[in-house]
């Protein structure tokens, strides 16, 4: 039996339920676009697949609107998916467990997807309607938004001929996003030597995290678990003898990663001393972070006996020091938006292999300038180290636009319907505006969507209402000529 059957608005999320049962963390997106190209196809609506498996679906309009201009409706199909440690789910090859209390929908031991899986639902329920008034649409679902925006950087739109978009990629509702910062996805990589080593085989584990999205609770000054394993790391190589076999954290650039461990053999004589300085070091973080992570926890806890392959001294040492170096967090707040972050960088994933230690950073800002000078930044301390270094998901900011007809239409719809005005909103976080402006000429576009808390960690959740709220509204957007 489908968990949200009995959730209104039913038309919306059942498809958000569907979609929820394919399986589509960024990368792993060939089932979730071949339903799209499927579900446009069995209702007979004109749809182009391209190689990044983007999707555009273009709908005549309804009845009596056949006058007016076309409508671009905009998300991405892909989620950023991760899961608790202990959670058994296979989020390659299974769906979601999805949960309600009829407030609140959320997915056991896993990520949602709500970002951006309720603008896909939105979208497919407005496609399948048939008596929803409206204007002739052009739907554009992109792939791999959440690792770079590859499938909008890849997009051809010389076929559409809408110069309004709505994005349906913001967590807030009543929060109309007017621009956002430009970014990019950084990646290090540093060639490492590795020598047998045989001890006591420890596991060093950073817990307790909230994590959440880099560009919208980057400001909130969280604990990054890959930045704190790695500086328990270095407390302890100053203090004793170790060996590290391996250091594993984060699942996407772009969230902020709230677990990370590492396995480490050290020598029975210098056990002692390693526990001394995991212990001091989870204390220091405990009182550092305080309310901002309270559940934050380093702790150690012993394996047994082994002989492995580690990282040799000079190799370890880099590592660890080129993490622990690396900037992270806010960078500078904006002069002219109150409380708007301006520039941050975010270490979200770091992994060791065979040969090489690879650190995955997502960098923002909204100058341009600063975005450069970050990028340098970033390479100097990466090259100091002997690291390689390359950037991929290079994307352009979005820029304010003074005069727009489809915010004062937005603008004067939300105010009949609820009596008062929306908030409009510069980000820190990246949305597709940017790229999708730059192709468009003259693209005029608003960014909304219901209200989500916690977006792409495991505790992330859905407001029904708000998604309902959000319905309504799209619904009499579109339906007001």
């Amino acid at each position: 039996m489908a968990v949200l059957q009995e959730i209104e608005p039913k038309e919306v999320f059942h498809f958000f339920e569907e979609i929820c049962n394919i399986p589509h963390g960024s990368k792993n997106l060939e089932q979730i676009s071949n339903y799209l190209v499927s579900f446009a196809q069995d209702r007979q609506l004109e749809v182009i697949c391209d190689g990044e498996l983007n999707v555009i679906i273009k709908a005549p309009a309804s009845k009596g609107y056949e006058d007016m201009e076309p409508v671009i409706l905009q998300g991405h199909m892909d989620m950023v998916a991760v899961k608790e440690d202990d959670c058994d789910i296979d989020m390659a090859n299974e769906g979601l467990r999805l949960k309600t209390d009829g407030e609140y929908i959320w997915a056991d031991g896993t990520s949602l997807g709500g970002d951006d899986g309720i603008a896909v639902a939105y979208i497919l329920a407005l496609l399948d309607s048939k008596d929803i008034p409206h204007p002739p649409l052009e739907v554009i679902i992109t792939t791999n938004e959440e690792i770079g925006m590859i499938g909008a950087t890849a997009l051809d739109l010389s076929g559409l001929n809408g110069k309004k978009m709505i994005n349906i990629d913001n967590e807030e509702e009543g929060v109309f996003i007017t621009s956002c910062a430009g970014g990019a996805t950084f990646h290090s990589e540093l060639p490492i030597k590795r020598e047998s080593r045989s001890g006591i085989e420890c596991k060093i584990e950073v817990s307790g995290l909230q994590g959440g999205h880099s560009g919208e609770m980057i400001k909130h000054e969280r604990g990054n678990a890959d930045i704190l394993c790695a500086r328990a790391l270095y407390e302890a190589m100053e203090n004793t003898e170790l060996y590290i076999k391996e250091l594993n954290g984060g699942a996407a650039d772009n969230a902020i990663p709230f677990a990370a461990t590492a396995t480490v053999i050290v020598s029975e004589s210098n056990l002692a001393k390693i526990k001394d300085s995991i212990a001091k070091t989870d204390r220091n973080v405990k009182d550092e972070l305080g309310t901002k992570d309270p559940n934050a926890a380093v702790t150690l806890t012993e394996i047994g006996e082994a002989t492995a392959d580690c990282l040799d001294k000079v190799s370890a040492e880099k590592m660890v020091k080129m993490i622990v170096s690396m900037p992270n967090g806010v960078l500078a707040m904006s002069a002219d938006v109150e409380g708007l972050v301006e520039t941050s960088v975010n270490i979200g994933i770091v992994c060791t292999s065979e040969d090489k230690a690879v650190v995955v950073q997502s960098l923002r800002s909204s100058v341009g300038s600063s975005k450069e000078h970050l990028k340098n930044r970033l390479k100097i301390v990466a090259e100091a180290f002997g690291a390689s270094t390359y950037i991929t998901g290079d994307y352009p900011g979005w820029k304010y636009r003074r005069e727009s007809g489809l915010r004062d239409h937005m603008v004067s719809v939300y105010k009949e319907m609820y009596g008062k005005e929306p908030t409009l909103e510069a980000i820190h976080a990246g949305l597709e505006c940017g790229i999708i402006s730059s192709k468009i000429e003259g693209l005029d576009c608003i960014s909304i969507g219901p209200d989500m808390a916690d977006i792409h960690s495991t505790k992330e959740k859905l407001s029904v209402k708000s998604s309902k709220n959000v319905w309504e509204y799209l619904k009499a957007v579109l339906g007001k000529r």
